[in-house]
């Protein structure tokens, strides 16, 4: 069993709850000192150690809990203590009953009363039976059962199963829906936007779990085997409870389409059971949050604000409401009686929302399509855009998880109520004071997260772009404060847009986040050209003024007769305040290249400078090893911190020659010992462009040593280190594959394809490719390619390179032949 169970149990007895006898009321001595056990334990299990017990911990609860057992055993064997009968009405309610002239506020749980109840819940009509509530009254209500269809991804591939939850927290997966976010079991609630601390202290504001509710299942006189199941394919945590002639589902998921709700829901089905099965419950809240003043705090309902802006001239603390059901101490169902019960949290920065949310969810409850129409959402966003890997099916399972993970940290949607701020290197669920980043938005979203999810779901690579025109206003106002022009987007952002980074040299010197966002939209306009998000949407003013950003960065050397960058830090942070970092310069030069791009879709006249700073650039070359020193005066044999350099050949296309791009490579990857997760991605992207798969399939497995198990979250560091749940070293990941082996290279009138197998796989199908409105599968093996147009946009057709032939791409028609290089693009009138 768990850890928690023993813990579970331990606050039962606290509440006067047992397993053994329902319905018996201790006396108050007893009860006051197994609540001040309970108050013990939980100082334990307040923090975010949750799943990191140290062993003097352990034998410290174990001591408690041994107490706790030996105290209730001596007052079960006295008589004088009796039971009482507590009457179920025949509407079905479950009756509440406060023991009189106890002191309940000792044993409270940030918010949560613990008022002793008897809880057993009967069907008078023999159906099955669902119950919900939000204050002190649990209702009991005949409900339709879910009617759920066959899974659209394959079992196999994405569901794992495990006995045991892992100790460490790092390695609990997450539920998300990319507004509302927890880790499984959690003390912790996070919601897209919510931030606290003043500049650069900002950090998700903590709010304290009333999703994670613990559960234990008990019948009388049997064993109940427990797995926990993380399903990708339907967006959901299960713990499944299984004994003789019954089941017990405890199913917790971030709600797709009721976007505010984290719901668990239990799920009691009976085969052949005639015996009462019961439920008790703790929920793990942890201790108060320090970044919220709740000035309202009812059981049911809080409402607050978080206690310090981010910049309050830009924008004040940020109200936020949880709406949830107060979670009883046991519930019982009577025998034969099946049903579920549902527990909701509500978050949102308006109260009335909040609560509509989740009255619409206890709505679908009684209907039987709450967990179904979450369900539906997630099954079509895998069938519109995906990756299948056949042949090994641990790749399978990890390539899902990676998607899974990405995909829940954006919502299916643009929000009309509350801005999606963006994607964080932790995701939506991490990111707390000090933690993962403080859930800030890095260059990560643009760089490594974005190409993948554009490539499969454009709506989603719209979004992303959506979170930097939010900020568009404040990145001018960032660049004026730099006395610069143009905009400038900082290293880290936040809520308002502003500097959130706590690092004073990345702060100062990494500006090359300016560029990488717009290379993303360069990206964006490549693979949709969506004029429209230029000229309606203000991406073009956001392109054309990171151009006159670096315009006016820039620096002319009379001397060399060129313009220079200095004073900067590329991505290898291990080095700062250099001058002229290759990667900074060419980000530079295509952010201005970009916005001439970006001129001649619209009509618009590109700024002349643009093109005189662009084309007097200096750039870094050694004719000695015909490589790109780093920056100026770089000592070869220095080691790097990361993939830098090397991006000049992927993702950025710099023109050079092929032995230059050799070389890059081969010598940065001498002085690379290390680095995060999605450095070896890039460079097995880099050895396939150059026909070195051996090269390519030894770092395209060095990525994946980042994945930990059981349920393939990933870490920054290989040894397990850095932040957790690592979203940018899964983007990495994806785009070795997507952009590696299937060999997608995006261009400014076609998209490349060159498909190769990665190692151990049979056959490779890309679902949903989105490309100028249309969305492709492209489906081959060692020997055959298959590319159908599955949804209509852009009259597209295919150039098949050896072939030497051009094929028009019509809806639904196969178009088949030998694996090759080919191109994709509109066709020529």
């Amino acid at each position: 069993m768990r850890v928690s169970v023993p813990l579970l149990l331990l606050v039962l007895f606290a509440l006067g709850f047992t397993p053994f006898a329902l319905g018996r009321r201790p006396d108050s001595d007893f009860s006051q000192k197994l609540r001040e056990i309970a108050s013990a334990t939980r100082q334990h299990t307040s923090s975010d150690a949750w799943y990191r017990p140290e062993s003097a911990h352990v034998d410290t609860l174990q001591q408690i809990q041994r107490r706790a057992f030996e105290s209730y055993e001596e007052k079960r064997q006295d008589d004088s203590l009796t039971f009482e009968e507590v009457a179920v009405e025949e509407t079905d309610v479950v009756r509440f009953q406060q023991i009189p002239d106890e002191d309940t506020s000792s044993g409270s749980l940030d918010g949560h009363q613990p008022i002793p109840i008897d809880g057993y819940i009967q069907s008078n009509t023999g159906g099955r039976v669902c119950v919900t509530g939000r204050d002190s009254r649990h209702v009991v209500v005949p409900c339709q059962a879910e009617k759920l269809g066959p899974r659209f991804l394959p079992p196999e591939t994405s569901i794992i199963e495990t006995k045991s939850m892992p100790l460490l927290y790092n390695l609990v997966p997450e539920i998300s829906n990319g507004h509302v976010a927890t880790t499984v079991q959690s003390n912790t609630i996070y919601m897209n936007g919510l931030y606290n601390g003043a500049n650069v202290s900002s950090h998700r504001a903590r709010i304290p779990s009333t999703a994670a509710v613990i559960a234990i299942v008990d019948v009388p006189g049997q064993s109940v085997d427990s797995t926990f199941r993380l399903d990708f394919g339907r967006g959901v945590f299960s713990e499944v409870y299984v004994g003789d002639g019954f089941n017990v589902e405890v199913r917790r998921y971030a709600h797709r389409d009721l976007t505010r709700l984290l719901v668990t829901e239990v799920v009691v089905n009976r085969t052949t059971s005639t015996l009462p099965i019961s439920l008790f419950f703790y929920v793990n809240s942890g201790g108060s949050s320090s970044d919220i003043d709740f000035v309202e705090k009812k059981p049911g309902l809080w409402t607050g604000k978080t206690k310090t802006a981010e910049y309050p001239n830009i924008a004040g603390t940020t109200a936020v409401t949880v709406a949830y059901t107060v979670v009883p101490p046991v519930l019982t169902f009577a025998p034969s009686t099946q049903g579920t019960v549902a527990f909701f949290t509500s978050v949102s920065h308006d109260q009335g929302e909040a609560l509509n949310y989740l009255a619409e969810g206890q709505k679908r409850l009684k209907e039987g399509t709450l967990f179904s129409s979450h369900i539906a959402l997630w099954e079509s966003l895998w069938e519109q855009g995906r990756l299948d890997l056949m042949g090994n099916v641990s790749m399978a399972i990890s390539t899902n998880a990676a998607l899974y993970y990405l995909y829940s940290a954006l919502p299916l949607k643009p929000d009309v109520t509350w801005p999606f701020v963006g994607m964080s290197p932790g995701g939506l669920a991490h990111g707390g004071a000090g933690k993962d980043y403080n859930g800030h938005v890095f260059w990560d979203q643009d760089t490594w997260m974005f190409p993948p999810l554009a490539l499969l779901h454009a709506d989603f690579g719209r979004q992303i772009a959506g979170t930097r025109l939010r900020t568009h206003g404040t990145a001018k106002l960032y660049a004026k404060m730099s006395d610069l022009k143009g905009a400038r987007y900082p290293w880290e952002s936040a809520f308002t847009g502003l500097n959130t980074s706590p690092s004073v040299g990345t702060t100062t010197y990494e500006l090359h986040v300016t560029s990488d966002t717009s290379w993303m939209m360069r990206q964006y306009l490549q693979l949709t050209n969506d004029t429209q998000f230029l000229a309606r949407d203000g991406g073009y003013q956001v392109i054309a003024d990171i151009a006159d950003f670096w315009v006016s960065r820039s620096t002319f050397n009379s001397t060399k007769n060129m313009f220079e960058i200095l004073g900067v830090m590329g991505p290898d942070e291990h080095h700062s305040q250099v001058n002229n970092s290759a990667f900074t310069n060419a980000g530079a030069v295509l952010s201005m290249r970009t916005a001439q791009l970006a001129a001649r879709l619209i009509g618009q006249t590109p700024d002349p400078q643009w093109e005189k700073v662009a084309s007097n650039m200096f750039m870094n070359y050694s004719e000695k090893y015909d490589y790109h020193p780093e920056f100026d005066n770089y000592t070869r044999g220095t080691d790097v911190k990361q993939a830098d350099t090397v991006l000049l050949g992927f993702p950025l296309h710099w023109n050079m020659k092929e032995s230059t791009r050799k070389n890059d490579l081969t010598y940065y990857a001498t002085v690379t010992p290390s680095g995060p997760a999605m450095t070896w991605g890039i460079f097995a992207i880099n050895w396939l462009r150059l026909g070195r798969n051996d090269l390519a399939e030894k770092t395209f497995y060095q990525g994946t040593w980042n994945i930990q198990e059981p349920f393939k979250v990933w870490a920054e560091d290989a040894d397990g280190g850095g932040a957790y749940n690592f979203h940018t070293g899964m983007g990495g990941y994806l785009q070795s594959l997507l952009f590696g082996y299937v060999g997608v290279d995006l261009n400014d009138d076609h998209l490349d394809l060159n498909p190769q197998l990665p190692p151990s796989l049979t056959a490779v199908a890309v679902r949903g490719l989105d490309y100028m409105g249309s969305s492709l599968d492209i489906v081959y093996d060692d020997r055959v390619m298959n590319i159908t147009l599955t949804k209509a946009g852009v009259p597209l057709q295919l150039s098949l390179t050896k072939d030497k032939k051009v094929v028009d791409l019509d809806f639904g028609s196969p178009v088949s032949a030998d694996c090759q290089p080919a191109q994709i693009m509109p066709r020529h009138s």
